[in-house]
Parts: C-alpha cells; sequence; structure tokens
C-alpha cells in the first residue's frame, strides 16, 4: 500500500521512501544533537567534586586507577594470547 497525499496546487504527490528517509535522518540528527546537550549539561553540572579528599583518598583512588588499568591489560594480553 502506497501512501499519497493530494495537493490542490499540484495533484497527486506520491510519499517516496526517499521523503520517509530525510525526515528519519533528520529525526535522528535532532536525537543525537539533544543527547549531546543533556550530556553537556550533566557533565558542566559535575565537572567539579563537591567533595572535598584528603591527600590519603587521592593516593588510594590513584592506586585503583593504576590497578584498574593493569588488569585490563592483563585481560588484553590474555585474550590476544589466546586468539592467536
Amino acid at each position: 500500500m502506497s501512501s499519497t497525499k493530494i495537493c490542490e496546487d499540484k495533484g497527486v504527490i506520491n510519499m517516496a521512501d526517499n521523503v520517509d528517509d530525510i525526515s528519519q535522518k533528520g529525526r535522528i540528527k535532532r536525537l543525537v544533537r539533544e543527547w549531546r546537550k543533556k550530556v553537556n549539561e550533566i557533565n558542566q553540572k559535575y565537572s567539579k567534586p563537591r567533595l572535598k579528599m584528603t591527600p590519603l583518598v587521592r593516593v588510594s583512588l590513584l592506586a585503583l586507577r593504576i590497578y584498574l588499568i593493569i588488569l585490563v591489560i592483563i585481560l588484553i594480553y590474555k585474550f590476544y594470547t589466546l586468539v592467536r
């Protein structure tokens, strides 16, 4: 079933898939733009930490980051050796 639209000036207009694709692309672009705007708002809101950390807490968090990075590297290495 093809969708048609009656226009007083030009008679019957066939609503082609191209028109739907263009409108879909426009919707997707608008949706992505809105999501980016929301993410930027959230990032700006939480860009500055509201908690004050002691030096010991900062060192502990740094140690955890390093530990996680090492674990990821080991995981990637293990995957590489199994696949090879």
